[in-house]
């Protein structure tokens, strides 16, 4: 499926999304839980995740012998064994429930709110998206910053147990890691014996308060750029900047088909974005930017599925590092504080 979500033997496809979220899930699969649910038991039997993962012995056929490989294992699901990964034998498994179970104290306490739960990649990758809750930040009339919570992990052996705070505009459903300064609210552990410690909780009860003011720090950085107008000219040379480096002062013609390609996409989002005719995007660097979250988001090509894991690209991969010096370039033009 384009998509990339994981179905099960029904076809029935392992993703919820609560009630007030169905209009931003385009693609219409899984199922939809009641707003009011905060037990994570709960959403997950919704989203056909209550199964288990487990870890086998693996073994390679030496001449006509099978012979166990010590330094390897299996990870397989064993609702239906499907094959998830193959991990180095010291590789932890780790229950989808238990991924999410340290946010169950913020749930119930109306810290958090559940947005949506699934699978993708064949059971690979799990995800959950949540709100943070408490009122949008308003960057400029109109242009709100919704605050929420990404928790990912994976089987594959690649992916690592992840915590991010992100904030998206709801005006074009742009999605901006907020910790441009360096990633402080994302927390990543490896699937090793202590991933699962006691100290996890306090670990994301810190995170929680560092997300809520990046958060707020981002929006005044927003605020900040809404203030700076920018001419033609001027937003001409920050994406050429931003796509060519110190070759943006080279002409166009020189420029491979890519680059061309991805300058004329930055140009059109910036004049014609959704949301970008909002007084203090237009004629802004705040509106410049936007162009930008709004091509990593949305247009720009990676090498992966372009829909569903594209979240994964903008939060953890390329399209973040774009973001982030797309801000850097524009406090360095501007000396404006870069979100803290």
């Amino acid at each position: 499926m384009a998509h990339m979500l994981d179905y099960n033997d029904e076809g029935i496809a392992r993703f919820v999304a609560a009630d007030r979220h169905m209009d931003k899930v385009w693609h219409r699969e899984g199922q939809t839980m009641p707003n009011e649910i905060r037990c994570i038991d709960t959403a997950l039997e919704i989203a056909r995740m209550d199964y288990r993962i487990e870890k086998t012995p693996l073994f390679a056929k030496v001449g006509d012998e099978l012979v166990e490989v010590p330094t390897h294992s299996l990870v397989y699901r064993d609702e239906d064994g499907r094959q998830l990964g193959v991990n180095g034998s010291d590789f932890r498994v780790i229950q989808p429930r238990e991924v999410f179970e340290c946010l169950t104290d913020f749930i119930q306490g109306g810290d958090l709110v559940i947005d949506t739960l699934g699978t993708m990649h064949d059971g690979k990758r799990i995800f959950m998206a949540l709100t943070i809750e408490g009122d949008p930040l308003e960057v400029v009339p109109g242009d709100m910053l919704e605050r929420h919570l990404m928790a990912v992990d994976g089987y594959d052996g690649f992916t690592p147990l992840t915590f991010a705070s992100v904030g998206t505009t709801p005006v074009c459903n742009n999605t901006v890691n907020a910790a441009l300064a360096g990633g402080k609210s994302i927390i990543r552990k490896r699937h090793t014996k202590n991933v699962l410690r006691q100290d996890r909780r306090d670990a994301m009860a810190r995170a929680m308060g560092i997300a809520k003011h990046e958060l707020e720090s981002f929006a005044e950085f927003g605020k900040a750029l809404a203030g700076i107008r920018m001419t033609a000219a001027e937003v001409d040379s920050f994406y050429r900047k931003l796509l060519l480096g110190d070759q943006a002062e080279s002409d166009r013609e020189d420029w491979g088909a890519r680059k061309r390609r991805a300058f004329e996409e930055l140009s059109y989002l910036y004049q014609n974005g959704h949301g970008q005719e909002l007084d203090g995007r237009k004629g802004t660097a705040w509106g410049a930017f936007n162009g930008v979250t709004a091509w990593t988001n949305h247009v720009k090509n990676h090498k992966a599925d372009v829909s569903t894991d594209r979240a994964h690209y903008v939060l953890f991969g390329s399209g973040a590092g774009l973001n982030e010096q797309a801000a850097g370039l524009l406090v360095n033009q501007y000396n404006v504080p870069l979100a803290a």
